[in-house]
C-alpha cells in the first residue's frame, strides 16, 4: 500500500512534505465540519422549545455545537503542527471515489425516502444501502440492523424527544409506528 508513486518521488532535491499534506487535510476537514456544525445550529434553533429544561431542542444543540468545538480542535491541532504522523491511506490520495460517491448517494437516497415514506422506512433503506456501501455481505444483518436502528430512533426521537414525525408524501408510516412511541 502507502502513497502514490507520484507523492513518493522527488522533484529536484525536495522531497513532497507529507506533513504540509496533512496539515492541508485538516484544515479541509475542520472547516467541513464546522460549516456542518453551524448549519445545525441554525436548524436546531427551528425546533420550537418547551418548558422543560430539556427539550426537543437539546441533543440536536448538543450535537451541533460539539461538531463546532470538533472543528474548532482539528483546526487549532493542525496550526499547531501537531497533526500527528501520516498513515498509509490517509486523506484523500488513496480514496476510493466510488465508495465516496456511493455514501453521498446514501444521504440523497435518505432524503428521497424520508419525504416519500417517512422516517421509519427511510431509516432502514438508508442503514441497508449504507452497510452494503461498507461491503456487508449478509442481508440478514443489513436488514436487522437497519430495523433495529429504526425502532431505537423511533422510541428515542419521536417517543422521548417529541420529535414531530411528518408523515410520507407516498404513505404514511405513522400508523404502524405510533406503537412504538406511545402516540394514538
Amino acid at each position: 500500500m502507502g502513497l502514490p508513486y507520484h507523492l513518493k518521488r522527488t522533484k529536484g532535491d525536495k522531497r513532497v512534505d507529507y506533513q504540509k499534506y496533512k496539515v492541508k487535510v485538516e484544515y479541509g476537514v475542520s472547516a467541513v465540519v464546522m460549516l456542518v456544525g453551524v448549519f445545525f445550529i441554525i436548524q436546531a434553533f427551528t425546533i420550537d422549545t418547551t418548558r422543560e429544561v430539556v427539550g426537543p431542542r437539546t441533543l440536536p444543540m448538543i450535537l451541533a455545537v460539539s461538531m463546532v468545538l470538533g472543528g474548532l480542535f482539528l483546526l487549532f491541532r493542525a496550526y499547531a503542527g501537531k497533526a500527528g504522523d501520516l498513515r498509509d491511506g490517509y486523506g484523500f490520495l488513496e480514496s476510493d471515489v466510488k465508495r465516496i460517491f456511493l455514501v453521498i448517494a446514501c444521504g440523497a437516497l435518505f432524503v428521497v425516502t424520508f419525504w416519500a415514506f417517512g422516517y421509519f422506512i427511510a431509516l432502514i433503506v438508508t442503514v441497508v444501502a449504507m452497510l452494503s456501501t461498507f461491503d456487508v455481505k449478509s442481508w440478514s444483518k443489513k436488514i436487522l440492523s437497519g430495523v433495529l436502528l429504526a425502532f431505537i430512533f423511533q422510541w428515542l426521537f419521536m417517543g422521548i424527544m417529541l420529535l414531530n414525525d411528518p408523515k410520507g408524501a407516498l404513505f404514511d408510516m405513522r400508523p404502524y409506528t405510533n406503537w412504538i412511541t406511545g402516540a394514538q
